[in-house]
């Protein structure tokens, strides 16, 4: 009987590991290493990201941190909605990741229950 109790134990601990999605042929390994965009690995990969970015639509938050790992910036917005930015090149934020910086982002907008309503790209913060 205590088998089958570890068994249902370790089934329920393996199902709440957030699940990752595809996001077309971005290189996600090398996206995860390169925080703050100030390795160039996440620079190959911008071309990747915009043409896989609905694919990110509808993702819980943790999915998209399972996925794109740990965001670099992130945003509170009103009605608790949330911003994470992914900085996807080298500049000022490499030496305090609070500097002000021109360098390309990509932005994850949050909804209010926590599921990616919208992805953009833009030079700087949003």
């Amino acid at each position: 009987m205590r088998v089958v109790y570890f068994l249902l134990l370790g089934a329920a601990i393996l199902g709440c590991k957030p699940k990752t999605f595809n996001v077309g042929q971005a290189n996600l390994d090398n996206f995860k290493k390169d925080r703050g965009g100030c390795e160039d690995f996440r620079v190959k990969e911008i071309e990747h990201l915009k043409v896989a970015k609905d694919s990110l639509l509808s993702h819980s938050e943790n999915e998209v941190l399972a996925t794109l790992g740990r965001y670099d910036f992130q945003i509170l917005d009103t009605k608790n909605q949330k911003v994470f930015v992914y900085y996807l090149e080298k500049g000022p934020q490499c030496e305090n990741i609070q500097n002000e910086t021109s360098a390309t982002s990509m932005a994850v907008y949050f909804n209010a229950v926590s599921l990616v309503k919208e992805v953009t790209f833009q030079k700087g913060i949003p």
